[in-house]
C-alpha cells in the first residue's frame, strides 16, 4: 500500500469548492429471483444538453444464464417510449441507467444486443453491483486537493450542465408514454448471443497525431472507441462536496488538465458518499485509482443498430473511482486519487514560440508510463504543428523515491526526418517504466517535468579527425585533441577536447576511441565469454540500473576512451593481461598519486555525433 504521507495531490487548475452536499439512502431493491418475464418498469437517464433526468419504458424479456465471460446472470429487456424514439435506441453512455420495477431497483442498463434491435439490452442485476462496495480498497488516499489554473481551450465553447430539481428516481409515477410496446421474439438460444460491452473513450486536447499515438498505446489495454469530447472550459474545478443521484451522468477519467481522457456513464445507485454506475467495467482493472468527475451530456448520436452513442465529456473532479469490476464501477464522493502532475514546456526555435502544457495523471502503474509519454508526445506535436524533419533536445526530471537522490534526470538530443516525437519520448518511457517496474518495492512518482527545444533542421555531425597536441605522454598528463566536425550541410568546425591519461595506463601505444555518446564500439558489444554473476542485493542492483540509465552516453556527447581489446582467448593470454595490469597498478601505488582520471571521459557537443574515429598516442613511464 502506498504511503499516504508520501503522496501529494497536485492538479493543474485553482480550487473552487462547492458548498452543498446531499445525503442519499440506498433505494429498495428487487432480488434477481423475483424478476419475471413480462414485468414492466422504468429506467432513468440523461440524453441531451439540458441535463434533465428522463424516464424510458422497460419490458423484461427474461433472465439469461450468464454472458460466458465469468459474470453471473443478466436480465434481458427491451426499451421503448418517447425518449427511445428520440435516441433511436439504447446508446453507449447510457450504461448504468437504473432500472426500477414497482419502484424497486433491479439493476443497471449495461450491454447492447449484438446485431439486432437497438432497443434490446441487458441489465446487470443490482445484487452483483452491490458486492463491489464490499471489495478491498488498498489504494485509498485522503489528502486535500490542490489545483493550478489551466489555459482556456481555443475556439471551443463549453456547455453548461443544467441541474434539475425534480430528478429524483424514487418517485416512479412519471407520465405514461403512448408508444406501443412490442414483445420481442428472441428465443432462449439467442440469450447468450450478447454484444460486447463497449466503453466510449472521450478525449480532449490531443491533435490528430497525438490521438493516433494515444490509440497505439492504449488499444492493447482494451481502449478502442475514441471520440472527441467538447471542451471543458477555461478551468477545472475540484468539487469537494458534490452530490449525484441515480440516473445522472458521471465520468471516469485517467487524465485531467490541458489533456483529458476518460469515459462517461450513468449513476445506478447512491448510498451517502458511495456511488455505483456503468453496469460494466471501464477497463476491468480491479482496485483502481481514477478520477471521478461529473459529466456534461451534449446529445445522442444514433446508429442503425446498437452502435449509437451519447456524446458527453468528463467535467469537474468530484471524487475517486476505486473499483473497476465486471459488474460496474464504484467510487467515493469527496475523496480524491493520488496523482502524478506532469508539465511539458516546448520551445520551438523555428516558430519562435514557447508553449506550456499541464495535466494530472491518476496514479496507475500499468497506465502511467503510457499516459505520461502520450502527454509529452502530444504537447510536442501540437507545438511543432508539423511532421517534417526536426531535432529535439529533451530534458526531463522525474521526481521519485525510487533512488536516494530523489530524481531521475536525463538530457538528450534526437533527430528524425519525420515525426521526431516518436523517438524523442523513448527515454522518458524508459524512466517511467524503471520506476513502475520496481520488483523489490513499490516506488512513487511525485512529479514529471519535461522541457523540449525544437529546431526544424538536422543537427547532426560526423567526426572527421582528431589531432593530439603531443604524441608522447605520461600517465596523469592531459593531451588536447583538435577534433574536426562535419555538421550536416554546414562548414566544418574544430573544437578542443582534453583527455587526461589514467594513471593505471600501461606503457606503450594507447589507442583511443572518439565517438558519439550513443554509439557502442564493436568490441564492447561483442561477447567476452566471461560471465560475472551479480552478487549485490536486489534493491542495490535496481538502484544501479537506474544510475546506469541516468549516466548512459548521450547522442550529443563526444566520448573519449581506450579502445577495448578482445577478451583473452587462451590461458596464456589471460595470464599476460593480468600481469600487465598488476604492474600498471603497482606503478600507480609507487607514484604516491591517489587520484586518477576515469578511463571514459565525456564532453558535450552542439550536434548529434553519428560516428567513431580512432587516434593513438605513446604512453611512457611515470
Amino acid at each position: 500500500m502506498r504511503s499516504l504521507l508520501q503522496k501529494l495531490f497536485f492538479l493543474v487548475v485553482p480550487a473552487i469548492i462547492l458548498l452543498s452536499q446531499n445525503v442519499f439512502a440506498m433505494a429498495q431493491i428487487m432480488p434477481l429471483d423475483e424478476v419475471r418475464s413480462g414485468m414492466s418498469g422504468i429506467g432513468y437517464t440523461v440524453i441531451d444538453y439540458r441535463g434533465v433526468i428522463e424516464p424510458f419504458n422497460v419490458d423484461i424479456v427474461g433472465v439469461t444464464g450468464g454472458s460466458g465471460k465469468g459474470t453471473t446472470s443478466l436480465i434481458m429487456a427491451r426499451a421503448s417510449g418517447a425518449l427511445m424514439e428520440r435516441t433511436g435506441g439504447v446508446l453507449q453512455g447510457m450504461s448504468g441507467s437504473p432500472i426500477y420495477v414497482d419502484g424497486k431497483l433491479i439493476g443497471a442498463l449495461a450491454i447492447g444486443y449484438k446485431e439486432t434491435s437497438p432497443y434490446t439490452f441487458f441489465i446487470t442485476p443490482i445484487e452483483n453491483m452491490l458486492k463491489i462496495w464490499d471489495m478491498p480498497d488498498n489504494r485509498a488516499f485522503d489528502k486535500p486537493a490542490v489545483l493550478v489554473e489551466r489555459k482556456p481551450a481555443e475556439n471551443q465553447n463549453s456547455t453548461e450542465n443544467n441541474s434539475n430539481e425534480d430528478n429524483s428516481t424514487e418517485n416512479n409515477s412519471t407520465e405514461n408514454n403512448s408508444a406501443e410496446v412490442t414483445t420481442p421474439t428472441e428465443t432462449d438460444d439467442d440469450l447468450d448471443n450478447l454484444g460486447e460491452e463497449k466503453t466510449a473513450i472521450f478525449f480532449n486536447g490531443f491533435d490528430n497525431n497525438g490521438l493516433d499515438f494515444l490509440k497505439r498505446e492504449l488499444e492493447p489495454l482494451g481502449f478502442k472507441d475514441f471520440y472527441a469530447a467538447p471542451a471543458a472550459g477555461s478551468r477545472t474545478i475540484i468539487n469537494h462536496t458534490a452530490s449525484l443521484v441515480p440516473g445522472a451522468p458521471f465520468g471516469v477519467a485517467v487524465i485531467c488538465g490541458d489533456f483529458t481522457l476518460g469515459a462517461t456513464g450513468t449513476v445506478t445507485a447512491v448510498e451517502n458518499e458511495k456511488i455505483l454506475g456503468f453496469g460494466h467495467s471501464f477497463a476491468h482493472a480491479g482496485n483502481v485509482n481514477y478520477f471521478m468527475t461529473d459529466a456534461t451530456v451534449i446529445g445522442p448520436l444514433s446508429g442503425t443498430t446498437s452502435g449509437g452513442i451519447r456524446i458527453a465529456s468528463t467535467g469537474d473532479i468530484i471524487g475517486r473511482i476505486n473499483q473497476d469490476r465486471d459488474a460496474g464501477v464504484a467510487g467515493i464522493l469527496g475523496k480524491f486519487p493520488n496523482v502524478v502532475p506532469i508539465t511539458v514546456r516546448v520551445k520551438n526555435n523555428s516558430l519562435n514560440t514557447i508553449d506550456t502544457y499541464n495535466a494530472s495523471i491518476a496514479y496507475n502503474e500499468n497506465l502511467l508510463p503510457k499516459l505520461g509519454v502520450t502527454v509529452a508526445y502530444s504537447a510536442l506535436s501540437k507545438s511543432m504543428d508539423s511532421l517534417a524533419e526536426a531535432t529535439v533536445t529533451v530534458n526531463f526530471d522525474v521526481k521519485t523515491n525510487a533512488i536516494e537522490d530523489g530524481f531521475i534526470s536525463r538530457k538528450n538530443m534526437f533527430y528524425n526526418d519525420t515525426d521526431v516525437g516518436q523517438i524523442a519520448i523513448i527515454e522518458l518511457l524508459q524512466a517511467l517504466n524503471l520506476v513502475c517496474g520496481n520488483v523489490t518495492n513499490e516506488s512513487d512518482i511525485f512529479n514529471i517535468e519535461v522541457n523540449m527545444e525544437v529546431d526544424q533542421e538536422r543537427k547532426s555531425a560526423s567526426l572527421v579527425s582528431a589531432v593530439p597536441d603531443k604524441k608522447d605522454v605520461k600517465p596523469g598528463q592531459t593531451v588536447n585533441f583538435a577534433v574536426t566536425l562535419q555538421p550536416y550541410r554546414k562548414p566544418t568546425e574544430t573544437i578542443n577536447i582534453p583527455y587526461t591519461i589514467p594513471l593505471a595506463t600501461r606503457e606503450g601505444t594507447l589507442t583511443l576511441d572518439i565517438r558519439g555518446g550513443a554509439i557502442i564500439p564493436t568490441a564492447q558489444a561483442a561477447p567476452t565469454g566471461i560471465i560475472t554473476p551479480t552478487t549485490e542485493p536486489p534493491a542495490k542492483e535496481y538502484e544501479r540500473r537506474i544510475k546506469n540509465f541516468i549516466n548512459a552516453g548521450r547522442t550529443n556527447q563526444i566520448v573519449v576512451e581506450p579502445t577495448l581489446t578482445p577478451a583473452p582467448k587462451t590461458e596464456k593470454e589471460l595470464k599476460q593481461a593480468l600481469e600487465s595490469a598488476k604492474k600498471a597498478q603497482e606503478r600507480v601505488l609507487k607514484s604516491g598519486r591517489k587520484n586518477s582520471a576515469p578511463q571514459t571521459q565525456k564532453f558535450d557537443a552542439d550536434y548529434i555525433i553519428d560516428n567513431v574515429i580512432q587516434v593513438s598516442v605513446n604512453v611512457g613511464s611515470l
